[in-house]
């Protein structure tokens, strides 16, 4: 009880701590939102590459893999951080599948394509036609058992929306059946997936960079 007791003063304490030295906006009055900083260490640096799929596609799953440690440490509140969670694992998931894409139709032998969907089982879809065109395999457990949590994703949020409006475009709930997500479970299913994807894109483009490609 004691113990209860003395972590409810530190939380208490902490939360007024933070409230202590929180700004008000007018304390950057005048000053630019988006600055270089003195303190290094805090400055992103943003146009350095001139392929961006990449740095994009893995800073969603980055910053997914963030909020599941905070969660992991009780630092954020589960009910409400899951939203941008599973939007952060998804549109890290569907730039991937746009990252790949255009490399896996260049080996394939088809024309480029501008990927401006949102939905992800047509984009997975095409991929996987494409893998199974350039490495025909049988019995391949991996590529059913992704295209198949890919397949829910897509149930769920087929537009990309359902995690960041709670009410669609008509006026209806977003998510009316799903009531529970255990996140570590999320967390371990979508590592799975992007490490698989990961590989198929590194697979490719030893294809590519092969002799005996051309």
């Amino acid at each position: 009880m004691e113990s209860i007791v003395q972590n409810d003063r530190e939380n208490d304490a902490a939360e007024i701590d933070l409230l202590t030295r929180m700004k008000l906006p007018s304390s950057f009055a005048g000053q630019s939102l988006f600055i270089k900083g003195e303190d290094s260490y805090n400055n992103a640096m943003l146009g350095w590459t001139h392929f961006p799929w990449d740095i994009y596609a893995a800073g969603y799953k980055d910053a997914a893999d963030a909020l599941v440690g905070a969660l992991a440490e009780r630092k954020a509140s589960i009910d409400s951080v899951v939203y941008p969670l599973v939007f952060l694992y998804r549109q890290g998931l569907e730039l991937q599948l746009k990252l790949i894409l255009p490399l896996a139709r260049r080996l394939a032998g088809k024309e480029a394509v501008a990927d401006l969907q949102h939905s992800l089982m047509p984009l997975w879809s095409e991929l996987r036609q494409h893998i199974e065109q350039l490495d025909p395999r049988e019995n391949d457990e991996e590529l059913p058992a992704i295209e198949d949590f890919i397949h829910q994703l897509d149930s769920v949020d087929p537009g990309s929306f359902a995690f960041r409006y709670p009410m669609t475009k008509k006026g209806e709930v977003s998510l009316p059946e799903l009531q529970h997500i255990n996140v570590r479970h999320l967390s371990e299913v979508m590592d799975s997936v992007f490490m698989l994807l990961g590989g198929i894109y590194s697979w490719l483009g030893e294809i590519e960079q092969s002799d005996s490609y051309y």
